[in-house]
């Protein structure tokens, strides 16, 4: 009896195992216009990253001129309060 239980067993899984093989082996390649597809779209990502790193940059100097140009307003401000107290 238990020969006929293992016996099921080892039959369901040598079954299961092909039944894996069978379904993954029906994997769909990719075409070359998908290679085509998917390169367009990591030149367009590389491009946007460069962009944003362009645009980062033009901030941080935008920030630093304003930061510049309240500091010499701040000056010119103080300048003109005193020769307005005179």
């Amino acid at each position: 009896m238990t020969y006929i239980i293992n016996g099921k067993g080892v039959l369901l899984g040598i079954m299961l195992l092909f039944a894996a093989l069978i379904v993954g082996g029906c994997t769909k390649y990719a075409s070359q216009e998908d290679l085509q597809a998917l390169e367009r779209q990591k030149q367009a990502t590389l491009s946007a990253e460069q962009r944003a790193t362009q645009l980062e940059s033009e901030i941080k100097d935008l920030e630093r001129q304003i930061t510049e140009k309240q500091s010499t307003l701040r000056q010119k401000q103080a300048l003109l309060d005193q020769l307005k107290g005179r």
